[in-house]
């Protein structure tokens, strides 16, 4: 097995034990978008889409209760996954600037700040939406999923804006909520 397969392969066994159930399919899914919007993405942000989360696995993973702030949180939840992310790569024998490009991904996934960074968040949120919006709803309820839908739509561009316009979800709620966030009454 290369380094590369190995990464992957551990990026998916760690993803797998989050305690938050759509975790799993949610990083394979930014995976999957992040390709729809760049096809021809390289190692380092294929495996920085796969591990964007996996400070999440963890059992003591940080949460936002205990910061004052969200962007702090998410930023606090970024950097930690790029230290985990580094370890794991350094394990598998990943080409060094390989594996320094794909923390540095992680991150910025949450803020982003140049054309790789903002292209990785841009997978991210779209993922959100399509994967992570009905078990957050379920958990968090209307109020918290309309403030969420709001800062995921923020951190897209114009295209994904318009990405996620053409594929509200078959929930007639969260498709409100999504409306909502889009800015439309």
């Amino acid at each position: 097995m290369d380094s590369l397969d190995c990464a992957e392969k551990r990026i998916l066994e760690v993803v797998a034990r989050s305690p938050v159930p759509e975790d799993p399919r949610h990083a394979e899914n930014t995976l999957e978008w992040l390709l729809r919007l760049e096809l021809s993405a390289d190692p380092a942000l294929r495996l920085a889409a796969l591990a964007h989360d996996i400070e999440r696995a963890r059992p003591d993973r940080l949460r936002r209760e205990a910061f004052d702030d969200y962007d702090a949180f998410k930023a606090a939840h970024a950097q930690e996954g790029a230290r985990i992310l580094g370890d794991l790569l350094r394990g598998c024998g990943v080409e060094e600037a390989v594996a320094r490009e794909a923390c540095r991904l992680v991150e910025c996934h949450e803020s982003g700040g140049d054309p790789r960074s903002d292209l990785l968040r841009e997978a991210d949120s779209l993922s959100f939406f399509e994967v992570n919006l009905p078990l957050y709803h379920a958990r968090e309820g209307d109020a918290e999923t309309l403030r969420r839908c709001r800062w995921g739509v923020a951190r897209l561009s114009s295209r994904g804006r318009a990405l996620l316009g053409s594929w509200l979800p078959a929930d007639p709620a969260l498709a409100r909520i999504v409306e909502r966030a889009l800015g439309n009454p």
